[in-house]
């Protein structure tokens, strides 16, 4: 538990798959949360008409141990989440204006990820990249693009990543899996089928597994060893969020970023040899 972390945007990102009772506390806290600071926990149950376990059995849902952690949590953050939410892209808007709203989500979504990044999950999962014989790689569809980025930029600093996207493929490359590799699942939705059954495979063969996704609560993070989970603005208008992509690079090069200063000696000596053929390669 780290009550540094942004709760007003894990709340945010809970809310879908919370029940009515849960929502009911969420979307109050959610729109008062100067109030809630104020408020004892049996002011708040009556409030709401809930009892007073209920709200703390929805502080231990997103990650506190209580009513209290809650308040400090929202205390500390409360500046952060104040930013003003990036507006919908309406069939009316000019380009320019489309384009505004675009990087305005995506700025938001940079900075709730940060806020709200698990730093001990973040560890964990640089550890098992640093320490597995084999990286293997998977995404489909929109997350195929990042997938191929992640073995990339892995591969270039002498990692022993792959990356399979083809939903065959991944089958087939997860069978040969063994509790000294890793497997590293990207899904904006932390529910693509493909994804998750290529997970299964390799997590019954005793790899571990690393699940990168945009939501809470999902079949991804449920098999996952290391949950990195970024902050997505989902857009009405654009149903697979935009900004998500630019979150999930974002995540994937801090990873890289650390493994390179992890093993510097290493992978100094690789860059040089990659920037010398690169520059074979420009005018």
């Amino acid at each position: 538990m780290d009550i540094a972390k942004d709760y007003l945007v894990i709340i945010k990102n809970l809310l879908p798959s919370m029940h009515q009772g849960e929502k009911k506390i969420a979307e109050y806290i959610l729109s008062n949360p100067a109030d809630v600071i104020n408020m004892t926990i049996a002011q708040l149950a009556i409030l709401l008409s809930v009892a007073d376990s209920s709200i703390v059995r929805f502080c231990r849902l997103i990650g506190l141990n209580g009513f209290t952690d809650l308040k400090i949590s929202l205390a500390k953050n409360i500046s952060k989440s104040s930013y003003p939410v990036p507006e919908e892209i309406s069939l009316h808007d000019d380009d320019y204006s489309i384009a505004l709203k675009v990087f305005s989500s995506s700025i938001q979504t940079l900075q709730n990820t940060i806020n709200t990044l698990d730093k001990e999950e973040f560890h964990r999962t640089v550890q098992l990249l640093l320490q597995a014989k084999r990286i293997e790689i998977y995404g489909t569809g929109t997350s195929a693009t990042l997938a191929q980025d992640a073995y990339y930029r892995f591969m270039r600093i002498g990692l022993p990543a792959y990356a399979a996207t083809d939903p065959h493929i991944s089958r087939i490359s997860a069978s040969m899996l063994d509790d000294e590799c890793v497997a590293l699942g990207i899904s904006h939705t932390g529910r693509t089928k493909d994804t998750i059954e290529a997970l299964q495979i390799a997590k019954g063969k005793g790899a571990k597994i690393i699940g990168i996704t945009s939501f809470y609560k999902t079949p991804l993070l449920d098999l996952a060893d290391s949950k990195l989970v970024i902050s997505s603005i989902e857009a009405d208008f654009l149903k697979e969020a935009v900004s998500s992509r630019i979150a999930h690079l974002g995540l994937i090069d801090s990873l890289c970023t650390c493994l390179i200063i992890r093993r510097y000696k290493q992978t100094e000596p690789l860059l040089d040899s990659m920037t010398n053929i690169l520059n074979q390669l420009r005018y």
